[in-house]
């Protein structure tokens, strides 16, 4: 799942991702890298689901930031490549 929101003109995306994933994802970055900054960013949250809450990571981001993500994933960790297109469908609809 994912949406967007424009700032300055810019296109943003949110990307939500399973803690697994993303700290999975994470653990595959270089600590120096623009993405792995984009992810530390993100923020926990909570989400009802059933009669239980879900928590997920919400990584807010533009398009660009995004795009360079689901590159990333498709190398390191396939894994999260579909939160990550998700979103970027998501944003792009909405645009």
């Amino acid at each position: 799942m994912g949406d967007s929101y424009l700032v300055g003109g810019v296109l943003h995306v949110i990307i939500e991702i399973s803690l697994p994933v993303y700290d999975a994802f994470v653990d595959k970055c270089e600590q120096s890298s623009r993405e792995y900054a984009i992810l530390k960013n993100g923020l926990i949250i909570r989400r009802p689901k059933e009669n239980h809450f879900e928590r997920l990571m919400e990584i807010r981001c533009d398009m660009e930031e995004a795009n360079k993500l689901l590159l990333l994933a498709s190398k390191v960790y396939p894994e999260a490549i579909e939160d990550i297109a998700k979103a970027i469908a998501a944003a792009s609809k909405s645009d």
